[in-house]
């Protein structure tokens, strides 16, 4: 994007007749020929409205917003004579204002513009106005503002929020709206928990004041994992695959492999006589306990596929599942909600506070996917992003998982040794990308295909097939010697 001052009239003139560049709007120019006018618009829009408006205070729902366009809208604050700015997709209304210094300054933003402080955003939005042929109203609704300011009360914390409460005042008195001094407190003592929310209020903060609130970066990951899970791609993943005749060898071999990703590595043969004697070696109690809460779990031919549409009867299950699993390591609280915050390497999961609403939100999304296996992979990837528990969140989704796909009858799907960083960066590229399915989709469809060609009927058959098709290397030997894991 670039404006009519880069060159003389004759020679943008000339481009545009030639179709090396296109008009967006006045003075304004693109050499991107292919993409729409509306998304090259909004991705400018911050140098554009510095050229229009130089100086202008992002305001209103826009700051409320980050800035965000919505229903084609953007609003801002500008002492200059302008009350509109219109571009492909991009309607800008400007009303008077301007940026403050004091007591509270507004934030600097892209290309010399500024943003509302969160004071002046709270106190702006309390503004009664309208919305007009469906699109969004200039300010808030007080439900959306309760739910603006339960949001920053998730993610400031307490000292934050009452620093937030004495700036909204001091600005109060400061541009003489002292009308709103009143509400300004309400809110705030409804956020807090001092008051009850009133009948009507935004549904976050009912959440929040009940215990139950969610994060909604996740839930809107959640949204987009649902409807990638709706669609599967039948060239990428099966409808169906058949289970085994006789799966006798499935659940030992499900809990070995669940527990080796996990880093609860023993020999096959350890691991056997474990599952065999139902007893844990003395010299790893807990690690034994695994692989026997684990086995005990996935050999359960009527709790291993119980299901539910129901979020709260999905919770009980996790919480049973993982009560099971988990039952030799009291010191993780099987069975309870973390109580403190859990991460692999820079990338943090769902607070503590957060993981009952986060996972209610999550799972009431099943009963918008048929049963089979896109419910399976969507319910392993929500019980894995929120990581509820202190430990054993992997094991607990991908039983989850499993009970989705014998509850229609299909092959279970068992990750192997050697492939284990593939699935961990399946799942990885799903968190990064806010829910995009599409890399795991493809990982846990070989996966599939694997486990129900797999001749779990006969014990010596399982173990010639688990060499022939690489499945108990180690990830990283597997890679240094350019193997990979091979359908038998």
């Amino acid at each position: 994007m670039f404006f009519d001052d880069v060159a003389t009239r004759p020679v943008i003139t000339r481009a545009v007749r030639e179709g090396r560049i296109r008009r967006l709007a006045p003075k304004i120019y693109t050499a991107d020929l292919a993409s729409p006018p509306e998304e090259i618009a909004i991705a400018n829009r911050w140098p554009i409205l510095a050229r229009a408006l130089p100086g202008a205070l992002i305001a209103d729902r826009s700051a409320a917003e980050d800035g965000r366009v919505i229903s084609g809208r953007l609003f801002v604050a500008s002492d200059l004579p302008r009350k509109s700015l219109r571009l492909p997709g991009l309607e800008v209304r400007v009303r008077p204002g301007r940026p403050l210094e004091a007591p509270v300054p507004d934030l600097p933003w892209a290309d010399g513009l500024r943003m509302s402080s969160p004071a002046r955003t709270l106190l702006d939005n309390l503004a009664e106005s309208r919305s007009r042929a469906g699109r969004a109203s200039r300010t808030l609704s007080l439900a959306e503002l309760e739910d603006w300011l339960a949001r920053k009360s998730l993610a400031w914390g307490a000292e934050r929020i009452e620093r937030l409460r004495r700036d909204t005042l001091a600005l109060v008195e400061a541009i003489g709206t002292t009308h709103h001094s009143a509400a300004v407190e309400r809110l705030f003592d409804q956020v807090s928990g001092r008051m009850p929310p009133r009948p009507q209020a935004g549904p976050l903060l009912v959440a929040l004041t009940q215990g139950r609130a969610w994060d909604e970066r996740r839930v809107a990951m959640f949204d987009c994992a649902a409807s990638d899970a709706a669609r599967l791609d039948s060239r990428l993943v099966p409808d169906w695959l058949p289970p085994p005749d006789t799966p006798s060898e499935l659940p030992f071999y499900e809990s070995y492999f669940s527990n080796y990703i996990e880093g609860t590595e023993f020999t096959i043969d350890e691991a056997r006589h474990i599952v065999e004697t139902q007893q844990p070696p003395a010299s790893r109690p807990a690690d034994g306990h695994d692989i026997l809460g684990t086995y005990r779990c996935v050999s359960d031919p009527v709790g291993r596929s119980t299901v539910s549409d129901d979020p709260e009867d999905l919770m009980g299950f996790l919480i049973e599942r993982h009560l099971a699993i988990m039952g030799g390591r009291p010191d993780q609280q099987p069975g309870c909600w973390k109580t403190e915050a859990n991460r692999v390497g820079a990338y943090d999961f769902v607070a503590p506070e957060l993981v009952e609403g986060t996972l209610r939100k999550g799972l009431a999304r099943l009963s918008d996917i048929g049963a089979g296996i896109g419910r399976a992979l969507f319910v392993m990837f929500v019980v894995s992003e929120v990581h509820p528990f202190r430990d054993g969140n992997g094991r607990v989704a991908r039983v989850m998982m499993n009970a989705e796909l014998s509850a229609v009858g299909a092959a279970r799907i068992v990750i192997p040794s050697v492939y284990r960083d593939e699935y961990v960066s399946g799942l990885r590229r799903a968190s990064l990308s806010d829910g995009d399915l599409s890399v795991l989709v493809r990982v846990m469809a070989h996966a599939w295909r694997w486990t129900a060609a797999m001749p779990w009927t006969d014990r010596a058959a399982v173990e010639g097939r688990l060499e022939a098709t690489n499945a108990l290397l180690d990830p990283i030997t597997a890679q240094q010697s350019g193997l990979r894991l091979e359908l038998p």
